[in-house]
């Protein structure tokens, strides 16, 4: 692991510019003018429809665009009054998650079929990131000035937890098995691993002197879990989930900001965020970062579409579009206009892992990229 700058002023740098990013996306909201209203319901869709659709959060607007990925056209615009800082998706109960961010505490409930929020949750102060579990059950919820996670039920859409974790939470991710989550702690410097049954903080893990916590993800096996960090200097941390330890820190040089990890685990995708236009993409069999890209607008939140194929990336404050960029040869295929302020984006339907042989499991270990076949 690089060696870390342990002087707080660095660490206030990073965190500064990072608080400036947050409190200029606020100003801008509460100055926005009213947002659009919702577009008229559509009739019910079958699943067949929804696989092809992802959902952006405008942080500006105060609005979520639902996106036909093939077409690359805007569907329906949905109002959301009480803030649109980041959106998680359960395809199950057609529902996406909307988190208020800063002067909010409620995340918003849109019905995904009939284009319209439903209901409103009321959770701690500052929700900010939002992820949802794989089987749709679940939906956690990061309350960056309560110091806690919200864990939702969303057969009754009601909190169930209220978990304590580090200073300001940000960034969370759950294990492709539902059994974990990992929380980035931005003040804090740290990692929180929840323990999702029965609910409770299993670990903590620190990051080193001085990091900054942004955004998590986790490999499709649940062995890995991957931290953008900073210090005013930009990594992408790497923690073994089994040893709850820290592995290696990657140095992004084009900056660490939201973070996707391929199907197959090969590779990490990491937006530069902050206003700038890079994708870092980490090549996990060698742990450097292999190649970066321009994404026009700006690089704040991403997401994967089917078998990871596509990558869909919203730019952030000042702009107001969402970019299509071929995974294969890091080629930006096109963009659709959204709704101003983009920051964040999810899929209706995740890329599943690559499926295992029977009686083996497959991973790709870290800084080997060797799929290695153990028999059970």
């Amino acid at each position: 692991m690089p060696a870390r700058d342990p002087q707080e002023g660095t660490r206030r740098r990073f965190v500064g510019r990072l608080r400036a990013v947050l409190a200029a996306a606020a100003f801008v909201a509460s100055t926005a003018a009213a947002p659009a209203a919702a577009a008229p319901q559509p009739q019910q869709q079958d699943d067949a429809s929804a696989s092809d659709r992802a959902y952006v959060a405008n942080a500006t607007a105060r609005t979520v665009s639902f996106l036909d990925t093939d077409d690359r056209t805007v569907t329906h615009t949905v109002a959301v009054p009480s803030g649109a800082a980041d959106v998680g998706v359960s395809r199950q109960r057609h529902r996406a998650y909307v988190t208020g961010g800063s002067g909010s505490r409620t995340v918003s409930v849109v019905d995904t079929v009939r284009a319209r929020v439903i209901r409103t949750i009321r959770v701690g102060d500052r929700p900010e990131g939002i992820a949802v579990s794989r089987d749709g059950r679940r939906a956690y919820v990061t309350n960056a000035d309560s110091g806690t996670v919200s864990v939702i039920d969303t057969r009754s859409d009601r909190v169930v937890r209220t978990l304590r974790v580090g200073t300001f939470p940000k960034g969370v991710a759950v294990s492709p098995d539902g059994r974990r989550v990992y929380v980035a702690n931005l003040l804090s410097g740290s990692v929180s691993v929840i323990d999702a049954f029965p609910g409770r903080v299993a670990a903590t893990v620190p990051l080193g002197t001085g990091t900054a916590a942004y955004d998590v993800a986790v490999s499709p096996d649940g062995t890995l879990a991957y931290v953008s960090t900073g210090n005013g200097t930009d990594y992408v941390s790497v923690l073994d989930t089994r040893a709850a330890t820290v592995l290696d820190a990657v140095p992004i040089e084009a900056g660490a900001e939201s973070l996707a990890v391929a199907p197959d685990g090969t590779s990490v995708y990491v937006t530069s965020g902050f206003g700038n236009d890079k994708v870092s993409v980490i090549d996990t069999e060698i742990g450097v970062v292999a190649r970066t890209f321009r994404v026009p607008g700006g690089s704040e939140g991403l997401a994967l579409g089917y078998e990871g194929r596509q990558l869909y990336v919203a730019t952030g404050l000042g702009s107001r579009s969402a970019v299509y960029v071929d995974t294969e040869t890091d080629r930006v295929m096109g963009s659709t206009a959204v709704g101003s302020g983009p920051m964040s984006v999810a899929v209706e339907v995740e890329p599943e892992p690559v499926s295992p042989r029977a009686g083996t499991d497959r991973h790709v270990h870290w800084k080997t990229g060797r799929k290695q076949a153990t028999t059970r």
